[in-house]
């Protein structure tokens, strides 16, 4: 009878390997630690049931399954069989270790870890318990817990590639949310991972684990999808370089992969976006392409579904043609700094930097996808560009900070439009405890729940490095302005053009804050810098 915990996979492997007590076949990525660790105390485990119990002093398997058990641990934890065979005659126990891992083929890593674990059953089929026999309960969670970690160094390979090419193409979105070895609190188990022992309320920057990560860049779009993958696209990377790529970076694995596009669109920099439903709209300002000085360019809208099938030819940018209302006979002109914020099934763009004049503007427009509709509204109470906007209720749409010309905005000031009245108006006045933030522009923002976060920016001179909250409900219901410091001289988010987003971890419901990119003093980043948010009863 098999007495192994009620575990399967990579868990179960590691606990297998433990019991095998001897030293793993040599690998070069992250879980080798892991099996070392798990090894070392399975063999102190061991000891302990042979001085209590009189068990035999070492786990003996025939020559053939020594070879076969050797080959499989190199499968699992390097893939298939690489490098070059060693001569016969002169290493001969390496040519038949050799020949034994290149007979596995391609099976993959989760495979071989479940053929490994069947070796050692056929044979000691209670080794979980001959494992564990002696053991106090706190070492047997210790030693359960080091084999689940042991697990998340593996995914993390997996999906990186550094098990091969074809095993990260077999994996599976359910193998991948396995990281948090439940299925129910995978889609964001690097996270919760990363934070296990972090504090809250901590800004940290997030490794990168995958080969491959995004070039640095600000002033992009970005876009959360089913609460376990977030979006980068476009923006302006080292050298004023525009940008057209599109990168998804997936919470549960903590793993980057760009998505080639079918048509990418036009570089720029400086768009604003939205999403509704599935679908990212980008408002376009005029770019590189657009060579005619004495042109006179309309803002372009394109829609990219972000749930379809990366493979296929729908997964690409696509040109919406836009009308006009009855009460404007043109769309509205090219611009860039400007901000779009989804409010129900409409989108309201605000401001911007005219492309043709470079003036700031101060105008309101609606744009409808389902009828691609234009909808000239009510002009703001200034113009201002490199500004901040979020929506609350459905109803009204808040701006604060950014720029007109070369002056900054009052950032503790929000100006207020209302979608139902059709009116705008500001809410302004001082905290009691003089929290404020100072005037700013091209910071990040982003809502959640009652709270608008504000985040970093720029004063013409210098990167802010501090964080605000705005009570929301405070500002729509009392017309108060409620400002509270967050975080203060934080280098890691004194950047200028950062992205901001906001996930929720199933398993714990807590709420993560995340930045992406930005502009420092040395230019361009690529960095993504994370932060738990403390329950929200305590803000």
């Amino acid at each position: 009878r098999d007495l192994a915990p009620p575990m399967r996979g990579p868990e179960r492997f590691y606990l297998a390997c433990a019991f095998r007590a001897r030293a793993s076949a040599s690998t070069s990525n992250n879980a080798a630690a892991k099996l070392d660790a798990i090894v070392t105390m399975g063999r102190q485990a061991m000891s302990r049931a042979h001085d209590a119990d009189g068990v035999e002093d070492a786990v003996l398997f025939d020559e053939d399954k020594t070879l076969l058990l050797d080959a499989l641990e190199r499968q699992a934890s390097r893939g298939p069989c690489q490098g070059t065979r060693p001569w016969d005659l002169w290493d001969p126990a390496g040519a038949l270790a050799y020949d034994a891992w290149s007979m596995l083929g391609n099976i993959s890593p989760e495979r071989a870890m479940e053929l490994y674990c069947e070796v050692i059953s056929s044979r000691y089929a209670d080794w979980f318990d001959m494992l564990v026999r002696g053991m106090s309960e706190k070492q047997k969670r210790a030693m359960i817990a080091t084999a689940k970690e042991g697990a998340l160094e593996y995914y993390r390979a997996l999906a990186s590639g550094a098990l091969g090419e074809s095993a990260r193409l077999a994996q599976t979105k359910d193998a991948r949310r396995a990281l948090a070895f439940n299925s129910s609190t995978g889609p964001t188990a690097f996270l919760d991972e990363m934070f296990a022992s972090a504090a809250d309320d901590e800004f940290v920057r997030l490794p990168i684990l995958s080969k491959v990560s995004p070039r640095a860049r600000s002033g992009h779009m970005s876009a959360v999808v089913d609460g376990d993958t977030i979006f980068f696209s476009h923006g302006r990377g080292s050298r004023s370089r525009l940008l057209g790529d599109l990168w998804a970076f997936d919470l549960a694995t903590g793993a980057w992969a760009e998505r080639k596009l079918q048509w990418p669109g036009s570089t720029c920099a400086g768009a604003a976006s939205a999403t509704i439903g599935s679908k990212l709209y980008a408002f376009r300002g005029k770019s590189a392409d657009d060579c005619d000085v004495d042109g006179v360019y309309s803002l372009t809208v394109s829609a990219i579904d972000l749930t379809a099938n990366y493979a296929s030819k729908d997964f690409k940018w696509t040109h919406v043609r836009c009308e006009t209302s009855d009460e404007v006979s043109t769309p509205p002109r090219a611009r860039s700094g400007h901000t779009s914020t989804a409010i129900g099934d409409r989108i309201f763009i605000f401001g911007g930097v005219d492309a043709k004049t470079g003036d700031d503007l101060d105008e309101l427009w609606e744009f409808t996808p389902t009828t691609t509709v234009w909808k000239k509204l009510a002009n703001g109470t200034r113009p201002r560009s490199s500004h901040a906007a979020t929506s609350v209720d459905e109803r009204y749409l808040l701006v604060c900070g950014g720029s007109t010309g070369n002056e900054l905005c009052d950032c503790g000031a929000v100006d207020v439009y209302d979608v139902v009245k059709g009116e705008w108006g500001t809410v302004d006045g001082d905290n009691e405890d003089g929290d404020r933030p100072s005037p700013r522009a091209a910071h990040a923002s982003v809502a959640i729940g009652n709270q608008w976060f504000v985040i970093g920016g720029g004063d013409n001179e210098n990167a802010i490095q501090d964080a605000y909250t705005f009570d929301l409900r405070a500002c729509v219901d009392e017309r108060k302005c409620r400002w509270t410091l967050f975080a203060e001289s934080c280098a890691l988010i004194g950047k200028e053009g950062m992205s901001a987003s906001a996930v929720v971890s199933p398993s714990s419901k807590r709420v993560f804050l995340l930045l992406h990119g930005g502009l420092n003093e040395k230019g361009a980043v690529c960095d993504t810098i994370a932060c738990r948010l403390a329950p929200l009863a305590s803000h």
